[in-house]
């Protein structure tokens, strides 16, 4: 059964989400880094660094963080970023397809939440 339903998601959550929907919006809208994967990767990795590293509670807390981050800056990103759809049916051949990169940001997100962790245990045993 599930921990946590939306209506109870801690607020550190909710702010990883909104984070997350507002930089897909903007690079998508703004036509930050159009086309090019490596810049809009390399700021996001930041963000999900940063946001594991201060908003993170524990290792876990800090992996589901940057899987949330991960994943929903990706999908979201992609679907700021179509502006062909113009049928049910192309939304519903566009779901599977933008779930797959979605899972590989999850994945990126993972990881970088571990390295935040990481980052956040650094400065707290030296001070």
């Amino acid at each position: 059964m599930l921990k946590y339903t939306l209506a109870k998601l801690p607020p550190r959550y909710r702010f990883t989400m909104l984070l997350a929907l507002a930089t897909a919006f903007i690079f998508s809208r703004l036509g930050i880094a159009q086309g090019k994967a490596l810049l809009n990767a390399v700021p996001w990795g930041i963000l999900v660094l940063l946001v594991t590293a201060w908003l993170g509670t524990g290792n876990r807390d800090s992996l589901r963080l940057g899987a949330v981050f991960g994943f929903l800056v990706s999908y979201a990103y992609l679907w700021f970023d179509n502006n062909n759809i113009h049928s049910f049916t192309q939304v519903l051949i566009l779901i599977p397809l933008i779930i797959l990169p979605s899972m590989f940001g999850l994945l990126c997100g993972i990881v970088l939440g571990y390295f935040g962790w990481e980052i956040k245990q650094m400065f707290i045993t030296k001070t």
